[in-house]
């Protein structure tokens, strides 16, 4: 297993509370945008999803060090 990187960040041109995740490894990068509705999710829930979908893509089994994410929903 290798270690991966996991970045959130804001993204403000996309509307309000938008926000941009990556995943980058040894084996390939994955993002996506979300733009939240009325139930938020965690970082760290859009972690897992966006996860499970790296594996499945980029066949690896990376894992994050320790993501510097918020872990409440953001509103």
């Amino acid at each position: 297993m290798s270690a991966m990187e996991f970045k959130a960040q804001d993204e403000p041109s996309l509307g309000p509370n938008a926000r941009r995740y990556r995943i980058i490894c040894d084996h390939g990068a994955s993002s996506a945008v979300l733009l939240p509705g009325s139930n938020p999710l965690a970082d760290l829930a859009v972690l897992d999803f966006l996860l499970a979908g790296h594996h499945g893509r980029q066949r690896c089994q990376c894992l994050p060090a320790m993501p510097r994410v918020a872990t409440e929903a953001r509103a």
